[in-house]
């Protein structure tokens, strides 16, 4: 996620926070924690297209296998009656779960919950929304940090998240959630700079 502040001020209702107007133009947008309105700044052009590619990926894999379905920056409700309200940067919800996507939103844990780290939110990511997650049962949990460039995967246990792995930068992802699939982050990473190395290996070609 991106820059997120929690703002000092009387607590909302779900219902309140639902009402809110969206605001495409805003430079923040909201999510909603036991009550308190917590401000999110917008994501970065590097990150939006970092995360529209990783859902694409998933989205097309989750399909083909008629695993359920994949959303990206959706309402998640955890919680309804302690107002409880986040909004992810990827979810996967199982066939088996269906039901719980309703009115646009995903009501209950999803089976996958993605976030994409930014150096203002990466303490709250990997802290409390972490646990919070882990609290409502949300199976599988990926942190994707474009500044260190690795992936970490944690499945859901009695205990808390289990770190099933770490994925280096020059290392490709192989997800224990969906074991047959293939996710290179080596080319994800590195979308901002193809064309620019796409237009050096020309230059070389015209000086041979």
């Amino acid at each position: 996620m991106t820059k997120a502040t929690t703002i000092v001020r009387p607590k909302m209702s779900l219902s309140e926070f639902l009402a809110l107007p969206e605001d495409d133009t805003s430079p923040v947008k909201y999510e909603l924690e036991f009550g308190e309105l917590v401000e999110v700044t917008r994501p970065t052009w590097e990150h939006n297209e970092l995360a529209h590619e990783l859902e694409h990926i998933i989205r097309n894999y989750v399909r083909s296998k008629r695993l359920g379905r994949v959303s990206g920056d959706i309402l998640v409700i955890l919680d309804e009656e302690r107002d409880l309200s986040y909004a992810p940067d990827i979810v996967f919800v199982a066939t088996e779960h269906l039901d719980r996507i309703r009115e646009g939103r995903v009501y209950g844990a999803p089976d996958l919950v993605v976030e994409i780290l930014s150096p203002t939110t990466a303490h709250r990511d990997v802290g409390i929304k972490k646990r919070i997650y882990h609290t409502y049962g949300v199976q599988w949990y990926w942190v994707v940090d474009m500044e260190r460039k690795t992936v970490e995967e944690y499945r859901w246990t009695g205990e808390g998240y289990l770190l099933t792995q770490v994925v280096l930068p020059n290392e490709v992802f192989q997800p224990k959630a969906f074991p047959d699939l293939t996710i290179d982050f080596q080319d994800l990473f590195g979308i901002e700079g193809q064309e620019g190395k796409a237009e050096e290996k020309k230059s070389k070609h015209r000086r041979r």
